[in-house]
Order: structure tokens, then sequence, then C-alpha cells
């Protein structure tokens, strides 16, 4: 509620009341809290003690917040690129060496290229990002982009993802029913073209949109420094 609502709820306190209020404050809300002030002024009651000790505790309770998002912040920049990057690299690698081994990764040519490609952004950018060099973000999140949706529509297949793939899954049937389900896939895949089978899906993976956001928070955090 706003500082304005709580006035009028406020309003039919006792000088009495308003004091306890005062006197506890940690217990309510900082809207809250400023509207009682305020109906006390208007009282003429003394409440300058109250005001002191809750400002006090407003200025600790700022400097703790921002200590704590010091914190995070440090973490994002230690943390972000050493898991995103190394997560890049072995997805890379996975999918390079099941592209040779497993048969389901046997395409046409300029399929094959995509994959090729594929591997350059994760391995690449992986490691760039991982040692925090030039364009590594970049690959990173061109990388990551193409792992957000997955589909198959009237017979043309998509499907790409390294590391671990988590999310929801939309499949029509032949008889035009929906289902949805979530999934939840460790390993890599790649399918780009045609490949027949009797239900469409359309799917959205959130492993890569959770990894986007934190190599843009790390990015933003280091153009302020």
């Amino acid at each position: 509620m706003s500082k304005k609502v709580f006035k009028n709820k406020m309003n039919g306190l006792s000088d009495d009341e308003l004091m306890h209020v005062l006197e506890n404050s940690n217990k309510y809300q900082k809207d809250a809290i400023d509207a009682v002030i305020d109906i006390a002024k208007s009282r003429g009651l003394e409440i300058s003690k109250f005001q002191q000790e809750i400002e006090k505790e407003r200025v600790e309770e700022k400097e703790v917040e921002k200590k704590l998002d010091k914190k995070y912040e440090q973490n994002i920049l230690k943390f972000v690129p050493k898991i995103i990057g190394v997560y890049q690299i072995l997805g890379g690698l996975f999918l390079f060496l099941m592209s040779i081994f497993l048969s389901d990764f046997r395409m046409v040519a300029w399929a094959q290229v995509f994959l090729v490609l594929l591997v350059f952004f994760s391995i690449v950018g992986g490691y760039l990002f991982l040692k925090q060099k030039k364009y590594g973000a970049f690959l990173c999140v061109i990388n990551q982009s193409l792992q957000i949706i997955r589909f198959q529509f009237l017979g043309f297949t998509l499907k790409y993802y390294t590391g671990i793939s988590a999310g929801v899954i939309i499949e029509s049937s032949f008889l035009n029913e929906l289902s949805f389900s979530f999934n939840l896939t460790p390993g890599a895949s790649f399918i780009l073209g045609p490949i027949y089978t009797m239900n469409d899906f359309f799917g959205l993976n959130v492993i890569p949109i959770l990894f986007i956001y934190y190599i843009y928070r790390h990015k933003e955090i280091l153009t302020k420094m």
C-alpha cells in the first residue's frame, strides 16, 4: 500500500497507538511509518526521538543493502565468465564429438556448415568470455540465443542445445491435440532440416535466457567501473 492509503487507514488511531507503532517501527513498512509520522506531527506529538532512531536504522539498512549489492556484483564479475565460459567450451566439444560418432548428426552439407559454426561460437566464444577478451560476450550471446527456441513444423525441424536443455514443450499430434510438458535434457543436440514425424512441437529453453541475462549483467557492471 502507498503512504496515502496508510494515512487514511491510520487516521483513526489514538495518540498512544501512534506512539506504539513508532516504538515498534521495525515491524511495519516504510510507507506505514512515514504515514504515522505525518499524522503524529499534525497532532503536535513529540516524536523527534523516534524519528532519529528510525533515520539511523534506515541509514544502516541502506549501508547493508549497498554491501550486499557490491558483493553480488563482485560474484557476477568473478563467477559468470567462469561458469558460462567453461559451460560453452564443454558443450561445444561435446557437440563436436557427438557429430562425429552418433548417426543422428549425419546431415546434408549445408547443415554441416551450420554445425561447424555452432561449435565455433560455443568453444571460441566460451574461451574468449572465460578470459574476458573482446567479442567473447558477443559470441556467447549469439550461441545462447540460437538455443532458446526449438520447433518442428510441417516436417522441418530446428533443435539445438549444448549442456542442458530445460523448458516447456508444446506438442501437437496428428489429431490436433495439444500437450504441454516440462523437458530437462542433458547433453547436446543439433537438428536442422526435414524430419518427417506425425507430431509438431514448439519448445522454449530457459537456460540460455538465464545465461544471456547474466552476460549482460556482467557487461553492465564492467561499464560502471
